[in-house]
Parts: structure tokens; sequence; C-alpha cells
């Protein structure tokens, strides 16, 4: 089985513009780095044009689009974002272009509705993570809206943004309420617990060991850090060689590194006791330069590196485990 296990789909806010100004900022360094944008003052919109790359930073994607370049893919995650403000603009998952059929004006305070709605329309396909903001209109209405979302629209796991919105995951009064919730509920949980090129993001929110206290508290809460944690993967992997329910996605990571660092990572992985079935593919799709095809071929290339590197060959099962099955088998779709 394939599986996708981090994308993103729809707009970010009700102006779709937002979105594409809002991935800029974030890609701005990528697109630096290789040298298409000049790395000593702002773009210019011609500069930007002339890149090739003005509206690829985090372009809005439909269903289609979505299944469109996931060939081969046998599920693909989609996650909501939950409400939140950015330069005093409301933004979170928007179905800017009314695709979905959720009636009503357009608003990120229905990103649940909307993911819903998408998995629901395919649903062997999509995977839907609700999304919420503890920190929005408080805990308690985080909590009612992520049982809303489970029980009432059917969605499957939790999505969840620290350092975006500006609270802590270690926090007892804020962030536990929402773990436990999930806990309850019997869904999974997926943490952007790393860093981000956005500038107003908060670091400080953002380091994996601040998920250890919900290791501590929640024994049965199957717990996902995203993007490996990056730049802090050691202590990402730390956490996974803790505690035994916690996993970590590939995304972003898998995409900032060579083929032969992917497999030293893999292979570093083993030897600090973290089990390659702890390890999920996931791509960020559509941001950046995360394309689910070329990010596939990656993780299905690292033993070609093998025998420089001086390891033996991950066997194919434990890459096609990371490539789909692993995530599957958490989910239980696939039983033991």
């Amino acid at each position: 089985m394939q599986i996708d296990a981090h994308t993103h789909i729809l707009s970010l806010a009700e102006d779709a513009e937002f979105t594409t100004e809002y991935g800029r900022e974030g890609s701005l360094c990528i697109y630096r780095s290789l040298g298409l944008l000049p790395s000593h003052r702002p773009p210019t919109e011609e500069e930007w044009e002339a890149s090739g790359y003005s509206r690829k930073g985090f372009p809005v994607i439909g269903p289609d689009e979505s299944v469109r370049d996931h060939p081969g893919f046998d599920k693909i995650v989609i996650l909501a974002v939950s409400p939140q403000f950015l330069d005093g603009e409301l933004i979170g998952t928007v179905d800017t272009y009314g695709i979905t059929g959720v009636p009503g004006p357009p608003t990120p305070e229905k990103c649940n509705d909307y993911i819903a709605a998408i998995a629901a329309a395919r649903p062997g396909t999509f995977i839907g993570y609700a999304s919420v903001n503890p920190a929005y209109r408080g805990p308690a209405a985080a909590v009612r809206e992520l049982e809303r979302a489970v029980l009432g629209l059917g969605l499957t796991g939790l999505k969840l943004y620290p350092m975006y919105q500006d609270w802590s995951p270690a926090d007892p009064v804020v962030a536990f309420p929402v773990f436990s919730k999930a806990e309850e509920l019997g869904i999974p949980v997926m943490v952007h617990q790393a860093g981000s090129t956005r500038i107003d993001a908060r670091m400080e929110y953002a380091r994996p060991a601040l998920l250890d206290a919900a290791g501590r508290h929640f024994r049965e809460l199957r717990l996902t850090i995203a993007h490996c944690g990056l730049p802090w993967v050691d202590e990402a992997m730390f956490m996974l060689t803790k505690h035994p329910n916690f996993y970590a996605e590939l995304s972003y990571h898998i995409a900032s590194v060579t083929t032969e660092e992917l497999l030293r990572f893999l292979v570093h992985a083993e030897a600090s006791f973290v089990p390659l079935e702890k390890l999920f593919f996931g791509t960020d799709y559509p941001g950046f330069l995360y394309d689910p095809v070329k990010l596939r071929a990656k993780l299905l290339d690292v033993n070609s590196h093998a025998e420089r590197v001086g390891c033996d060959p991950i066997p194919q099962a434990r890459l096609d485990g990371i490539l789909g099955d692993n995530y599957a088998r958490m989910l239980g779709l696939i039983k033991d």
C-alpha cells in the first residue's frame, strides 16, 4: 500500500491570492538557495515571474489535482488547517471556489467541514484529519469542535500547529485537553513539531522535546511528529525511541536531503533504536518542491548508495513499509 501521510488541499484564506503570498514567503529561502531569486533584497514581481515559481509556493489545490499528482498512491491524507490570525487576516483551510458543496460563505471556521466533505466524496482515496486551535476560542471550544469533527463529520485524525498558533504542546491548560479528547476518541494526532520558514512562526514552540509531556501523560495516544522534527531530527528520533506510541513522517526532511543522506538517516535511525516501522512517507504536497512522485522515487532508490555508504541494503519490505504499510498499520487499515 502506498500512502502520502502529509498533504494539504484547498486555500488558506478566503482570498485565494493570500495563499500565494503565504507560500511565497515560506518558499523564498528555497528559491534563493537555487539561485533563482536575489538573496540580498526582496525579489520584484518580475523576478518572481521569471523564476517560474511565482505561484508554486503553496498553490490552491482541489481533490482532482491531488489525485492527478499522486499516481500509484492508494491513499492520500489531507490535513485541515484550523483558524488563526496572520497579519490581521483569519486564515485556515477554506473552500474559496465552492468545490466541496459545504453551504454558506467560505470561512476557516468550516475547515473541518471542507476536509470531511472531500474525504466523504472519495472515501477510498482520501483520509481526512481535523484541526483545532485551542488558542483561538479556548481549549473547551477546541475540544467540542474536535468531538464534532470526529463523531459528527467522520474525520479520522487530528493535525495541530502549535508554533503557528502561539501555544505550547507542553502546556497542561491549553494543550492537554485536546490531547486527552483525541486519546478518548481513539484517533491519531499529527503535530507540526518542526521548524518553519514563515517569519511569524514561534520556533520556541517547535522543539520535538516539547511533546515529551504528552508522551508521559497520554500513553495510548498515537502521536506523529511531522517533518521528522527538522531541524531537530535527532531530538525527534529520540522521542520515538522513548515513547512506544510516537511516530514520525518524512515530509520536508526527505525533500531537504540527497538520496544518500536519506539512506544514512534511515541507517542512523535504526542504530538509534528507532524501528523503521515508526516512519511514514509524507510530502507536504502541494507546497514548494514537494513532488510525491519524485520523493517516492528518492525513497525507493536509497539502496543504490548502500555499497558506497558501507551498509547492507535496506530490505524492500521495510521501504514498502515506510511508503505506506507502516501508516496503514498505525491507522488500523492493515491488521497483523
